[in-house]
């Protein structure tokens, strides 16, 4: 082989860099690089495949509440989530030399199986994007002895790197409080989410250090759909409970709760404020721009390229378990009410 000639090392050696083995110095491995790159030389990944069993492909795949509904629809979940972290796993990409296949797909709908990228045998390892998933996804998924990582949910057992939902909460509300908002409204995402009690918990601790309490009417559970958002909005509204600011899970939840007020001629946010919840591309096209918490998806996606490829080098390893801190981006739909 001209490359191991060119470094002055053997072909053993050469093959080992090129699988990414960490039994080479770094001194050894540069030579072999700067070989390779100096002879422009390029794999036969076909024939490193027989070879190695390794296929230089992963697998992304997102899981959906309806793997038919377009994503644009205002009854369906804008797929902000998919974007975003697919943008920081593809970034680190670049690096490597591996390639990508994705696939949507919904796991609580009956009788799914896995999907046809892992059915298939077709990756070496897998991104699995949201939380829509049970027990038994879960552990189809482990018994194909395949390398995976969850983007945007913890679970037991398994490699996973997520936003703090409590912190993200707790922050949200905190703001909402200390702009002299005292009678928020909650649209939560929906009850049987297992971060659900989490979100809660972050509302609770707000108001626990502002001396308020949770009213027990003052939140709706609904989906992430904008039109989820815009009748649980219509609920809460004909209730007749008092309300200066809603605090929404979702950015989608919270533009369907501003199409709803902007219905009643409410003006936003003279007189509601509103806070999302994600940081997405909708936030900066709502009129007025939406203020919102960003839970780093981008960030989300690279951590999570980070530890799959890990995974897939050292399959023993104790799983890996990334909470991502979340921050808020204050935009034009809070007002300062003291």
């Amino acid at each position: 082989m001209d490359v191991a000639k060119e470094a002055n090392v053997s072909k053993s050696t050469v093959s080992l860099v090129m699988n990414n083995s960490d039994s080479v110095k770094l001194e050894t491995r540069i030579k072999v690089l700067d070989a390779i790159q100096k002879l422009g030389y390029v794999p036969n990944m076909a024939a490193r495949e027989l070879t190695t069993k390794v296929k230089n492909i992963l697998g992304l795949v997102f899981l959906t509440d309806n793997a038919t509904n377009r994503s644009y629809q205002f009854d369906s979940v804008t797929e902000t989530l998919l974007y975003d972290t697919f943008n920081g796993i593809s970034s680190g990409m670049k690096q490597t030399d591996f390639g990508l296949l994705s696939e949507r797909f919904s796991a609580l709908e009956p009788n799914q199986e896995l999907p046809s990228l892992l059915k298939n045998n077709r990756v070496d390892g897998v991104f699995i994007v949201g939380g829509l998933f049970d027990d038994a996804f879960i552990q189809r998924v482990q018994q194909r002895k395949i390398a995976a990582v969850l983007v945007g949910r913890n679970y037991p057992g398994i490699d996973w790197v997520a936003p703090d939902v409590l912190d993200a909460m707790y922050k949200g509300t905190k703001y909402l409080l200390e702009t002299g908002h005292q009678d928020i409204v909650f649209l939560l995402g929906p009850q049987t989410s297992p971060v659900a009690h989490k979100k809660l918990e972050g509302i609770c601790k707000a108001l626990d250090e502002a001396g308020l309490p949770l009213r027990p009417d003052a939140f709706k559970y609904c989906d992430y759909s904008g039109s989820s958002g815009y009748n649980s909005m219509k609920e809460l509204w004909t209730s007749g409970i008092g309300m200066d600011a809603v605090f929404a899970a979702s950015d989608g939840i919270a533009m369907g709760a501003m199409r709803f007020l902007y219905d009643q001629k409410v003006r936003i946010p003279d007189d509601i404020s509103i806070v999302g919840y994600e940081q997405s591309v909708i936030t900066e096209h709502a009129v007025p721009a939406l203020t919102t918490i960003d839970i780093n998806k981008e960030r989300m996606g690279e951590e999570a390229l980070r530890i799959l490829l890990n995974r897939i080098s050292r399959p023993k390893a104790k799983p890996v378990q990334l909470m991502i801190a979340p921050s808020l981006v204050i935009r034009d739909t809070v007002k300062k009410r003291r």
